[in-house]
């Protein structure tokens, strides 16, 4: 639980007007900023004003005073708790026991002019069975919604039925033969099986997030008194040493200590070839270790590794709700009363407009009650965002909200970070000249400034001068700082030392002009140029170079097929950033940006009316990604640039970036196609039903199956090809 919001588990909705009321209700509550329920889920989101004195107990209890069952939801288990289909498959055949014989004595007494098999009592008692049995669920749940002033699709099945079923008995009691009874029981055994396929439908639904908890081992092999012992894995503890065996999952995220193993971490990079590790190298939990054998400190465990957090985004992308699903909320709002209203006219105008019989007047009115179907609409968006996020994190994508998953197709510009993005991040030292001083004093300044930040170029100036130097210590540095957009600054042996690019040395006045002509040539050969100062001196010149990822241009031109205008945005001299841009195929290049500026230009992008997403990897990186109306963070990144982003691409391969936007555009098109098809249902069963041309078994049949048609569909999204 975090602060400021709750997850509930919430219990008896069956459609988008039950959302409707459960969301209305609880943001009625003074201190509740937003609430956000899911169909498919079951489950609410309700995030509180900072003042709020609003308590869980108060959420639950507003929501039960309805109708709705609710609990405060375990943020931390990550198990999926399957519906027990067996209630609803024993009502269905109990259902199906008693419809079946009349409705095939009817259709032999139709067929042959012959009277009925069945006595009128055995129907009224198979009717009856039926009626209170089996369709006992839709009164409790009716019961409960009319309660809490709602008007759900229980409501609807209950006044279909009950009339047919009443009506009946009203005709037999008075000595006439045209019973219904047949309609009542039939349209129960219906919507029972359609309500039973729809389970079965949904539960398909979450299989991607299924396959992500199955990764997790039930075991790890710990080491206590000595040995290695086995233990529940939600009982391993930080700083815990594990052995990982040839064949098994790693436990838990960790450093391995002895040993080596080829690790299979094809779960997470979507690479199938294994990979060497060896003592003092990261392991994931759940990646595969193919052979060897190694022992390891947990260092993360718990809700806290890799894959729990995985399995929580896409969780929360999975209860959260696109902005599309608006439409299906209004629509939900009004539907019910609607349709109860046209079902009442529709009855009034066949016996008082047409003349007909008040037999057929009812059958009419019945039929426009059982044909309208809210569930659909209800499944519409969540069935498919589910399953777009669990694809989604197949290929390695986290896409933290279903609003993302909506926007990130409509973006037609991308805003790149340069170094770390387009480029590899392994950079290289191709020249260290030093131009005043010795080689060992130039180091140590180096390594003592260098090794106080994470920042790409630091590392391969550390990495170059540890390789040299293996048993080489850093100095004590006083008076650190990190320059944004500089370089970096302190004392060592009260000497003023500062590293940075060209620039900031030209703003410090001690850049000499004989060396403009050396930094020149390596920027146009795409190395960047760090200086060192001391005291006001230019002590030296190290060029750092990065390649390009190979997959750049491809992604590039890509995009831009797609509409997606590509900007690369750098805190680089203009001269490297141009040498990227042009073997990346990029056009228009933004360079020396300082990193408080990149958030600036992004909104600049935003202000001329673009659709701006952003990608980056760095502390530097994250306001932009935040100020972006998409911000995609390079999983291996820091973890600031991957909290402040919207969808995380863990693979680290900006190929990911093109299937991003595949996987949004196609969701998006299944959510449309069944907003669709569940409103053009409604719109042409409800009609053909007022005038006569749907009776009502047909108008029940088809509603019990307009909610599967709707999961059916959103399950094609799994075929869906984004690569």
């Amino acid at each position: 639980m975090s602060a400021g919001r709750n997850e509930f588990d919430i219990t008896g909705m069956h459609c988008a007007a039950c959302v409707a009321r459960v969301e209305r209700v609880v943001g009625r509550l003074d201190g509740v900023q937003d609430v956000k329920v899911n169909l498919l889920t079951r489950k609410g989101t309700v995030i509180y004003e900072s003042n709020s004195q609003v308590t869980p107990d108060d959420v639950i209890k507003a929501i039960t005073s309805i109708g709705f069952g609710a609990s405060l939801a375990n943020e931390e288990d990550q198990k999926i708790e399957k519906v027990n289909l067996k209630p609803q498959i024993i009502r269905l055949v109990i259902a199906a026991c008693m419809a079946f014989p009349i409705m095939f004595c009817m259709i032999y007494s139709y067929a042959t002019g012959r009277p009925m098999l069945l006595p009128h009592w055995a129907e009224f008692l198979m009717a009856t069975i039926a009626q209170f049995g089996p369709g006992l669920v839709f009164y409790k749940g009716a019961w409960a919604a009319v309660k809490g002033g709602a008007l759900t699709m229980d409501v609807l099945v209950v006044m279909g039925t009950s009339v047919a079923y009443f009506y009946s008995i009203y005709n037999w009691l008075i000595g006439s033969h045209n019973l219904y009874f047949e309609t009542s029981a039939w349209l129960i055994t219906f919507i029972l099986l359609g309500k039973l396929l729809e389970e079965v439908a949904k539960g398909r639904t979450s299989e991607a997030l299924q396959k992500l908890i199955g990764l997790q081992p039930s075991v790890a092999h710990v080491q206590q008194d000595g040995k290695f012992v086995d233990v529940p894995l939600e009982e391993v503890k930080l700083d815990d040493v594990l052995q990982v065996r040839a064949g098994e999952k790693v436990p838990v995220d960790g450093l391995i200590l002895e040993g080596s193993g080829s690790l299979d971490e094809s779960m997470l990079t979507g690479e199938s070839l294994p990979v060497d590790k060896k003592a003092g190298d990261q392991v994931i939990g759940a990646t595969v270790n193919a052979t060897g054998a190694f022992t390891m400190k947990a260092q993360k465990v718990g809700h806290d590794t890799m894959l729990s957090q995985i399995i929580k985004v896409v969780e929360q992308a999975q209860t959260s709700k696109a902005s599309i699903q608006r439409l299906a909320d209004i629509v939900a709002a009004y539907f019910v009363p609607t349709v109860i209203g046209v079902a009442a006219i529709t009855t009034l105008g066949w016996y008082f407009g047409y003349g007909s019989s008040w037999g057929t007047a009812i059958m009419c009115g019945t039929a426009v009650l059982v044909i309208a179907c809210p569930c659909a609409l209800g499944l519409a968006t969540p069935t498919s965002i589910m399953v777009g996020s669990g694809l989604g994190a197949e290929h390695g994508i986290l896409i933290k909200s279903a609003e993302y998953l909506e926007e990130a197709g409509k973006i037609n510009a991308l805003v790149v970070d340069k170094t770390g993005t387009l480029t590899t991040g392994t950079l290289q030292v191709t020249e260290a000249r030093t131009l005043d001083g010795s080689d060992e004093d130039i180091m140590d300044a180096f390594l003592a400034l260098e090794s106080l930040t994470t920042h790409p170029i630091a590392k391969a100036i550390v990495a170059k001068i540890i390789d040299q130097y293996p048993d080489k210590q850093p100095l004590d540095v006083s008076d650190f700082e990190d320059v944004p957009g500089k370089g970096l600054q302190g004392k060592i042996k009260d000497q003023l030392v500062q590293i940075g690019h060209s620039r900031w040395m030209r703003e410090l006045g001690c850049l000499p002009d004989s060396l403009v002509a050396s930094i020149i040539e390596q920027e146009e050969k795409g190395a960047s140029v760090s200086l060192l100062a001391v005291d006001g001196v230019i002590k030296a010149l190290w060029a750092v170079s990065d390649k390009l990822r190979p997959e750049v241009p491809g992604v590039i031109a890509d995009l831009e097929a797609k509409g997606v205008e590509v900007w690369m945005l750098t805190g680089d001299n203009k001269r490297t950033a141009n040498y990227v841009a042009q073997k990346a195929g990029i056009k228009h290049v933004i360079a020396e940006v300082l990193p408080q500026d990149k958030a600036s230009k992004v909104a600049e992008l935003k202000g001329e009316g673009r659709i701006v997403g952003m990608v980056g990897d760095g502390i530097n990186d994250a306001p932009a990604l935040a100020v972006a109306d998409i911000g995609f963070a390079i999983g291996k990144g820091t973890d600031i640039a991957v909290e402040a982003a919207d969808i995380v691409l863990v693979r680290s391969d900006l190929r990911t970036l093109v299937q991003t936007v595949l996987l949004s555009r196609k969701t998006m098109k299944n959510i449309k196609e069944n907003l669709f098809w569940a409103l053009i249902f409604n719109c042409i069963g409800i009609p053909l039903a007022a005038f006569g041309y749907l009776s009502p078994i047909i108008a029940g049949t088809a509603m019990a199956f307009s909610s599967v048609m709707v999961v059916s569909n959103s399950l094609r999204l799994k075929r869906a090809r984004i690569c």
